[in-house]
């Protein structure tokens, strides 16, 4: 069963983010670094002109890719995009009723990123999203995922693609996902030292052709 805009439940702010103020402060300045290391890695392999943010949210890590290249942000909640697109114009936000379906042309970009986003799609609904990703990959081209990997970590309804869960997946359950492309790197994903927990999940770049 694919996710279903009309009857899933809607993620606000509450739901992206879990700390707040410095604490969130560190957790952005961390990402938004390890992301531009990535980003600057590939850029020295392939011409990045374009790049897409798969589940952009309200754009924290957009405004990352968009140093390097053109960026489209495709977002399932209309009320993120609404916040992002007067805070980022430079940056296209794309309002998409799933991931699974997003109105672009095959091989459209060169960097592809999710970020915590594949981690709270059932398994069903993320087959159907890593095709997607392998659709609008271009050949070269790089993919950049940031997810939980930690298999025991589980939460939620892990059947019903409109309710809200998070599923750990390991590295080697990627790899096979994003088959052919291959993994040519990992990293653990830092944040705030002070979070309770000490393993929150792993970068994971991906080239295709």
């Amino acid at each position: 069963m694919t996710e279903t805009a009309q009857l899933r439940k809607a993620w606000q702010m509450a739901d992206v983010v879990d700390v707040r103020d410095s604490a969130f402060a560190v957790r952005t300045y961390l990402e938004q670094t390890e992301v531009r290391r990535y980003l600057e890695r590939a850029a020295r392999e392939i011409p990045l002109a374009s790049a897409a943010d798969i589940g952009a949210g309200y754009g924290r890590l957009s405004q990352v890719l968009a140093e390097r290249a053109a960026v489209t942000g495709f977002e399932r909640e209309p009320h993120f995009v609404a916040e992002a697109t007067p805070l980022l114009p430079h940056i296209r936000f794309v309002n998409v009723p799933a991931l699974t379906s997003l109105p672009v042309a095959d091989a459209a970009f060169d960097f592809v990123l999710t970020f915590t986003v594949l981690q709270h799609l059932t398994n069903a609904v993320v087959r159907e999203v890593v095709e997607e990703i392998q659709r609008i990959a271009r050949s070269p081209a790089f993919v950049l995922l940031c997810e939980e990997t930690d298999t025991e970590h589980l939460w939620g309804d892990l059947e019903d693609p409109s309710g809200m869960c998070t599923i750990g997946r390991s590295v080697a359950e990627y790899e096979r996902l994003l088959a052919p492309f291959r993994l040519v790197e990992t990293s653990p994903r830092r944040i705030e030292p002070t979070y309770p927990r000490p393993d929150v999940g792993t970068y994971m770049l991906f080239r295709a052709g």
